[in-house]
């Protein structure tokens, strides 16, 4: 029987006695069902701002290596975490009542997220949805004042509903923001 240089056997002789890794599967809904990204998806959203009314319409218009790349340039992509665009998860595992995160956006802004609704229903516009999940993101605005957003997504849809707000001295402003999803296609679909 040949012999192998001990530099050969260690690498085997430590890969066989190293215990595998075993991964666990994640809770709650998968976020890349509840954000849909593929070429050709589109959203169009009824938006209000401060009283002013308008149409918001989005769509994938490229992929490439895991990268998805909307009308309007913002970039998502999906890992084994959730879903992030260049700076931030907009979903990220597991997606189960209470969990949070955070993402560092700048030296001085960090924002805070929190999975605050689990399986919940929407109506909007576009229709009734089932299966969703209501994320609240928090960030600290100076001096007792807080920029919150409350932003749903549904399985198989994406995201439906953003509700932006102020909140000063733990009392939260009438909406700022309001984008309700009034139409959709997925690609295929």
């Amino acid at each position: 029987m040949p012999r192998l240089p001990l530099t050969t056997l260690l690498p085997l002789l430590l890969a066989c006695a190293a215990p595998k890794a075993v991964e666990r599967a994640p809770s709650g809904p998968d976020p890349a069902k509840l954000f849909p990204l593929a070429p050709g998806n589109r959203w169009t959203y009824q938006v209000s701002f401060l009283g002013a009314k308008q149409t918001l319409s989005v769509s994938i218009v490229s992929a490439q290596n895991g990268l998805y790349v909307d009308s309007r340039g913002q970039r998502y992509r999906v890992d084994a975490r959730g879903v992030r665009d260049d700076q931030r998860y907009l979903l990220r595992e597991p997606l189960e009542p209470g969990r949070s995160w955070q993402s560092v956006i700048s030296l001085s802004s960090t924002e805070h997220y929190r999975v605050v609704g689990v399986g919940e229903s929407a109506d909007v516009p576009a229709g009734h949805f089932d299966g969703c999940v209501r994320i609240e993101g928090r960030v600290p605005g100076g001096r007792d004042k807080i920029q919150l957003a409350e932003q749903t997504y549904c399985q198989g849809v994406g995201l439906v509903r953003v509700t932006t707000y102020e909140e000063m001295g733990g009392q939260r402003g009438a909406p700022q923001w309001e984008e309700d999803l009034a139409a959709y296609r997925l690609a295929g679909g």
